[in-house]
């Protein structure tokens, strides 16, 4: 099937056979505008999600942002309180010194009231801990002189200070690695939660690009079926044109058609003189305006545009003429009316070919060519298509006219 030759499936139906000729149907035509409608609304789905995705991972790196900060300020704090405990072990260190030379003083004392060498009751007295080691001194330093009683003072401030200098120093630590090591948990959660959303944004924003290339595949999938289409049905009328007209030729004796009879399918010779008709462009013009026209084969169409790099049936005649110096209008309806009609016997190049879809009827005329000779013309088909050279000669013809030179 043709749907099959472009390489896409599209959901058929089961009239979907073709029902011009080798192209594809309506239903073809209408399964590949569905297939596009399908895709655009995948594409809108899509884009949403990514935009949602990106929303919250806009939200997710905020949040981040925070969570490195607070764990930033935990390590200065963390520093700061290893600096205060390297400060406080200087003061211990001054602390112990005060605590060995009190020690050594209240050791002199003891050897002096006790003269027996050794460690005296003294030392023992200072080395031990507790509520009763503190009465046994107090009744020790009430034995012994003044002076003693100031250097076990001296002693026991020292000993304090030094205990408590280093319990402050090692609880501000210990807090501070706590918050550290809180806070780091807290950025390593915030940084997964990034990086996973992030694979979420990228994973979306993938799948929008590939439905977007599916996009563009279907768009050109369903122009393809809608020029084939058209030109198979060109193709159709244009072989039932001739079939009647060899029908017509079979039933009478072959002969020149008279000026006022309708044109015919069969292409007149491509020179055959062309006639005089009045104020009309001369045949050089013509063939100059033809020219013009077929510089711009190639070119896209585009309904409303006059050139220079698009253009529709009229907008096309129009321009190819106006580079000559001849004005026309922009419409198919006033060029109809814009020269002289001329039989097809009098074709020659440049002059204007017009379809209808009731040749009975002028004001159904839907298009509009150049004649270039050779039973051929000049045109900017339809949607989709380029301009082009294409057989002048269809059924829907209703005549030809030749410009005025104007």
């Amino acid at each position: 099937m043709f749907t099959a030759a472009l390489g896409l499936a599209l959901p058929l139906g089961g009239t979907a056979l073709a029902d011009h000729g080798d192209g594809p149907s309506a239903a073809d035509v209408a399964a590949g505008r569905a297939a596009v409608h399908d895709r655009e609304a995948q594409v809108r789905a899509a884009a949403g999600a990514v935009s949602r995705a990106q929303s919250a991972l806009d939200r997710l790196a905020t949040a981040s942002e925070v969570a490195v900060e607070r764990y930033n300020g935990a390590r200065v704090r963390e520093q700061q309180a290893r600096a205060e405990v390297n400060v406080a072990r200087l003061v211990v260190d001054t602390a112990s010194q005060r605590v060995d030379v009190a020690r050594a003083r209240v050791s002199r004392f003891g050897r002096a009231a006790y003269m027996g060498g050794g460690m005296s009751s003294v030392d023992v007295l200072l080395t031990s801990s507790g509520p009763s080691a503190l009465l046994y001194r107090i009744g020790t330093l009430e034995m012994i002189s003044s002076s003693q009683s100031d250097a076990m003072q001296s002693l026991d401030a020292a000993r304090v200070y030094q205990l408590a200098v280093e319990q402050q120093a090692q609880a501000a630590l210990e807090r501070a690695a706590a918050a550290s090591k809180a806070a780091a948990k807290a950025k390593a959660a915030a940084e997964s939660s990034v990086a996973r959303q992030a694979d979420l944004v990228t994973g979306l924003q993938s799948r929008r690009h590939e439905l977007a290339a599916l996009l563009r595949d279907a768009r050109r999938h369903a122009s393809a079926l809608e020029q084939a289409r058209l030109a198979a049905i060109a193709r159709e009328q244009a072989a039932a044109a001739a079939a009647a007209a060899a029908a017509e030729a079979a039933k009478k004796p072959a002969a020149p058609p008279p000026v006022s009879s309708p044109p015919v399918a069969n292409p007149p010779p491509s020179s055959g003189g062309g006639g005089n008709f009045a104020g009309t462009v001369s045949a050089q013009t013509g063939q100059r305006a033809v020219q013009a026209a077929e510089s711009q084969i190639g070119k896209p169409y585009e309904w409303g545009a006059a050139g220079p790099d698009t253009y529709d049936c009229s907008g096309l005649v129009m321009w190819a003429y106006g580079q000559v110096g001849v004005s026309l209008d922009h419409y198919t309806g006033s060029q109809w009316n814009e020269g002289a009609h001329i039989p097809t016997s009098a074709l020659r190049p440049g002059d204007l070919i017009f379809f209808a879809t009731d040749t009975s009827d002028p004001n159904t005329i839907h298009h509009v060519g150049m004649y270039v000779g050779n039973g051929s013309m000049v045109e900017a088909p339809y949607t989709g298509a380029n301009v082009r050279i294409s057989p002048a000669f269809r059924s829907d013809m209703i005549g030809a006219v030749r410009p005025y030179n104007r």
